[in-house]
């Protein structure tokens, strides 16, 4: 939702257009003239001189001043278009028949909850709103489609909600605007707000995206909840990045997350304080859940599963990290891998137990609810167990180049303590790598090369020694 995510207008030229017709004045006191030569006349050519030149610079202005007509709707400043920034793109939100389908696609087919989920064309966006709407919940999706990746894979996951009955606005989590008409249309009890710019290591190249969507964004939302009637619950992703430098294992919600190792981690961090005091001002019913390491069929191609699968079937070379040493834990890089079901399961039940919002106009009517939960797999495994698992799979060995990690912002270990959404959302996570990953490669070959999917369905259950070094024109991403 995330899943996400714009390009603001140019501004105008019309300055400069302007200079470009300024008048040459005449100083007259260069060369006065005897007083008997002063006629009226004089004073009318004046006049029209400069009633010329008026009308000049007002026809300049209007020829090079942008359009007055209302501009897309995008984030202020965003170097990422949204689709409503393109010119191919649809008509902007709005209008009766668009009204329809957000009243259509938000209503419960059954008495439940009515949500607002952001991020829908994300990757744990389009499960978590399948599901709620497999469960007969009332389902908005929203999302602004970026580029970060792939733009296609997130049509195609908008497509399968579509044919659920799940309709996905296109529209950006900064459009203070929309926001409060989607508000006013759909009277939501819920929102999950998955929405935000993703990835550690991409706050290098692009610093501003992520305090664009991962701040910005949630103020927005959290202006709009306030402002609401009624006031929706609000579930949100923050991140199991928060850890940052922390060392003690494994990671709890009462650990310290004031050392963050990225600006991603910070970004999410800084949410996490900003939602604070929308509860403690207004009354949201705030809940943050920590992700941990999210996997599984649909997932995000910036993730180190889903690229090396392309890139082992490709043939070409893969970069395993290694930490530097010298801490407590072993230097192979780990993770707590959590498969998407699992986390779609968190997400559920910090809805359903989510208390209500207590403000009314604007203003806090009581105390609400303020949780914090990790959602992870509490089995860390090394990196290179992963690769091993892949290689098995899909029946190709990887080309490995280990290195030492780079100072990117990422940890060398993530690990979830995870008793309390146990205790209080009933979480149990059942899914392990293995298994996960298996159903992730059934889904990568049945999308990007149908032709091996078959190939290996038909083969599954031989121990022939797979191939090695495959183009990988069929296995890029679209």
């Amino acid at each position: 939702m995330a899943p996400q995510l714009t390009g603001a207008p140019g501004s105008a030229a019309a300055a400069g257009g302007a200079a470009a017709v300024k008048p040459q004045f005449h100083h007259y006191h260069h060369h006065r003239l005897p007083p008997r030569h002063h006629h009226p006349p004089s004073l009318l050519s004046k006049l029209a001189f400069w009633s010329v030149c008026s009308l000049a610079l007002l026809l300049a202005f209007l020829l090079l001043a942008p359009s007055s007509a209302p501009a897309p709707r995008a984030a202020p400043d965003s170097p990422r278009r949204s689709l409503h920034a393109r010119p191919d793109s649809a008509a902007a939100w709005g209008g009766a028949a668009w009204e329809r389908k957000v009243r259509a696609s938000a209503r419960a087919r059954r008495p439940g909850l009515s949500v607002l989920v952001t991020g829908a064309a994300g990757f744990v966006g389009c499960h978590a709103a399948a599901a709620l709407r497999r469960r007969g919940d009332g389902v908005l999706g929203l999302d602004n489609f970026n580029d970060y990746y792939d733009p296609a894979l997130k049509r195609g996951r908008a497509a399968l909600l579509a044919r659920s009955g799940v309709y996905v606005v296109d529209g950006d989590i900064a459009d203070a605007e929309l926001l409060a008409k989607l508000f006013d249309v759909a009277p939501f009890t819920h929102v999950l707000h998955l929405a935000a710019q993703a990835g550690v290591r991409h706050a290098l190249v692009d610093p501003m995206s992520y305090v664009r969507a991962n701040v910005a964004g949630l103020v927005a939302l959290l202006e709009a909840a306030r402002a609401a009637d009624p006031q929706p619950a609000i579930v949100w992703a923050s991140s199991s990045s928060v850890y940052g430098l922390n060392s003690h294992v494994p990671f709890s919600e009462h650990d310290r997350t004031d050392r963050p190792a990225s600006l991603y981690a910070a970004t999410k961090k800084a949410g996490e304080e900003i939602a604070h005091v929308y509860n403690h001002i207004y009354g949201l019913s705030l809940t943050a859940l920590r992700f941990f390491t999210v996997y599984g069929p649909w997932g995000r191609p910036d993730m180190a599963y889903f690229f090396f699968t392309r890139d082992i079937l490709a043939g070409r070379p893969i970069t395993v990290y290694e930490s530097s040493g010298g801490g407590t834990h072993q230097t192979t890089i780990s993770r707590d891998f959590t498969y998407i079901d699992d986390i779609v399961k968190g997400c559920i039940g910090a809805l359903d137990t989510a208390g209500r919002s207590t403000g009314s106009g604007g203003k806090k009517r009581g105390p609400a609810p303020f949780r914090t939960y990790n959602l992870g797999n509490t089995s860390p495994v090394p990196v290179t167990q992963l690769v091993d698992l892949l290689e098995k799979m899909l029946k190709v060995k990887a080309v490995r180049r280990v290195v030492k990690m780079p100072r990117n912002g990422d940890v060398p270990y993530t690990h979830a303590n995870i008793s309390l959404a146990q205790r209080e959302l009933g979480y149990r996570p059942s899914t392990d790598l293995q298994t996960g990953l298996k159903k992730f490669v059934r889904w990568y070959l049945e999308y990007y090369n149908p032709e091996l999917a078959v190939k290996q369905k038909q083969h599954g259950s031989s121990n022939g020694k797979g191939s090695r070094g495959r183009n990988g024109s069929t296995s890029s991403a679209r």
